[in-house]
């Protein structure tokens, strides 16, 4: 009789298509950066998805493109005229119930040769307004179900004006904290959003805070550059760098501007933008006018693999923000610029003051302020040693706490899951 060596395993679902969440890449890159720590615990780790099962590596670069599918309320040439004869609150109806039907009656997760020979040691599942498999799975293999929360659907789509009247309550109560109810573990990317899980019904007990890390096969202080580096000419310059999508609520509009206030006293400085978004042509029309064509970079949207080698020659990483009102984020660029030992500023909003330490983990800015901003990048250009300090904390932040693995690991922890 042959012996035949059982493997662990690990299941991470994300209750969504591989072509969905299209300018929400880092909803995909959250989700693969947790599945990355489980292969690293226990040798393996699927990411399960409405259309199929993936390994880590290819989960990351999701969304997936695909053919552009007719919709009779987002169809480019119809969507502006629907939208002025059907109520706003009509489409999102329509939305809340096609997302709904979407979701399979049998995952491809659920197909029993996938796991043989495998010991699945625990179920993850990424939040949304309608759940996965997650209970089902968890009880069919005896194992934990932690689920991650990175915003309530319902509440969050409230901040940004999407009106659900009557039914919104009703969703709220019914899925989300139904399925916040089912599970063991309840991880909170930030603590105004554990209050608001709380908020719900769910046990105090078993919701805790999990800010997001980096996946350290990505990022991490050795990462190489070089290429980068020559093909933008920055050899010789001081770089000031973001990365993200061009969306309103970053405030990027904030940082062109501090940064021309910079640059009339340093000229030997750059800006490099590495994104895309429709707040693009804006930022354009700001750098034509303050005539830094040729001091301001635009790097494009870039595949997530290739962002380390843009943020490892950046001399100081910056974080934005427009408001800090209602900011329940937690910057996952943020744990990047740190994974990759550079000295960061950030606006003092949300979970950022609480975490990091002012003038030892990283510089604070007046959120809104671009003044404020353009000041700290100042001191940052003109005092070297402190420059130098930050980046030290950063790579020490990296090792003692900064990965995914270190968040899994105090999961694991606390409910007892072996690895």
């Amino acid at each position: 009789m042959v012996n035949r060596k059982i493997t662990n395993s690990s299941i991470f679902i994300v209750p969504r298509g591989s072509t969905e969440w299209k300018g929400n890449e880092a909803g995909w890159i959250t989700a693969s950066g947790w599945a990355a720590a489980g292969e690293q615990l226990w040798g393996d780790a699927l990411v399960a998805t409405t259309d199929g099962v993936f390994k880590p590596d290819e989960s990351r670069l999701f969304p997936r493109t695909k053919a552009i599918q007719s919709d009779s309320f987002s169809s480019g040439s119809s969507k502006k005229n629907i939208r002025k004869i059907v109520p706003e609150f009509l489409i999102t109806a329509y939305k809340d119930w096609k997302l709904k039907n979407s979701k399979p009656s049998v995952w491809p997760i659920e197909n029993d040769d996938l796991f043989k020979g495998k010991k699945v040691k625990m179920v993850w599942q990424r939040h949304d307004l309608f759940s996965g498999p997650g209970r089902k799975l968890a009880d069919k293999y005896k194992v934990p179900l932690i689920t991650s929360v990175e915003a309530l659907a319902v509440w969050e789509a409230k901040k940004w004006g999407v009106k659900r009247p009557v039914w919104g309550n009703w969703l709220e109560n019914k899925f989300e904290a139904r399925a916040l109810q089912a599970s063991d573990l309840v991880c909170c990317v930030s603590k105004e959003l554990q209050e608001k899980v709380i908020s719900l019904g769910i046990d105090s007990n078993k919701v805790i805070v999990t800010p997001n890390r980096v996946d350290s096969s990505l990022f991490h202080p050795q990462v190489d550059g070089t290429e980068i580096a020559k093909k933008f000419k920055l050899e010789g310059k001081k770089v000031i760098g973001w990365t993200g999508s061009f969306r309103s609520f970053h405030g990027l509009d904030h940082l062109v501007k501090a940064f021309s206030l910079i640059h009339e006293k340093h000229p030997d400085t750059v800006l490099l933008l590495v994104g895309d978004g429709n707040q693009m042509p804006e930022i354009k029309e700001i750098i034509y006018s303050n005539k830094l064509e040729n001091k301001v970079i635009l790097a494009g949207k870039q595949d997530f693999t290739n962002i380390p080698a843009y943020v490892v020659n950046f001399d100081i990483a910056i974080v934005s923000a427009r408001s800090a009102d209602g900011f329940h984020y937690s910057p996952l660029k943020l744990r990047e610029y740190k994974a990759l030992g550079k000295a960061v500023i950030a606006p003092r909003a949300g979970e950022i003051p609480e975490l990091f330490e002012n003038k030892k983990d990283l510089l604070l800015y007046k959120t809104g302020d671009i003044s404020d901003m353009a000041a700290k990048i100042e001191l940052l250009l003109q005092d070297q040693k402190l420059s130098k300090e930050l980046e030290s904390q950063s790579i020490k932040w990296f090792h003692r706490e900064g990965t995914w693995k270190h968040e899994l690991v105090k999961v694991c922890d606390i409910l007892g899951i072996e690895y």
